[in-house]
């Protein structure tokens, strides 16, 4: 016995709209959710336990970290972590003692990825505290990014802000996030 006429219809309505036919509407493309997007302003993150404020790009995907974890900021495949680390040493703080720091970072970094490549490496300050700054190229799950590895020495602690992303839009997220926040950076004693 032949399908009834209403059945026919609905199963090629259905089959017509599962193959991008009717009603004109061309397909939708998926949204692009790996390039990192711009701020849309600041928020203020501040961390107690951890001695730590700055300014977080609005928009980007804040979540709180287990210690020395302090939080990862996200969005796209680009990414800061920001950890502080308790020290029991004596803290780098005359040239000498920072460049030897950064040095030992580049070898850490070789060490663990051996296709980490150094483009810079400096000495700064952060919040008024002596720092280095290490930036290179690393393979992170078989691609290629563009890394700034802060490291802060201050109050019996290391704070390391590790700022992340590909290669082509580095310059561009380095500009508008990662450098901003390390200046924005505020650093006092931990709080129980």
């Amino acid at each position: 016995m032949p399908a009834p006429r209403t059945a026919l219809s609905v199963l090629a309505l259905g089959a017509s709209t599962l193959l991008g036919w009717g009603c004109g509407n061309e397909r939708t493309l998926p949204p692009d959710v790996k390039t990192p997007g711009p701020p849309l302003g600041s928020n203020t993150q501040s961390y107690d336990p951890a001695g730590l404020e700055f300014k977080a790009p609005a928009g980007w995907n804040v979540q709180p970290g287990e210690p020395p974890l302090v939080t990862t900021i996200a969005t796209g495949q680009a990414a800061v972590s920001i950890f502080r680390y308790p020290r029991t040493e004596p803290l780098p703080a005359t040239p000498t003692a920072l460049d030897a720091a950064a040095a030992a970072l580049v070898d850490a970094a070789r060490t663990r990825d051996p296709t980490f490549v150094e483009i810079k490496r400096a000495r700064l300050r952060v919040d008024g505290r002596p720092a280095v700054v290490v930036r290179g190229t690393e393979t992170v799950a078989g691609q290629p990014r563009t890394v700034r590895s802060t490291h802060v020495y201050a109050f019996g602690g290391e704070v390391v802000v590790d700022a992340i992303a590909p290669a082509e839009d580095f310059k561009r997220v380095d500009a508008e996030v990662f450098r901003p926040l390390v200046r924005s950076l505020r650093i006092r004693a931990p709080r129980p």
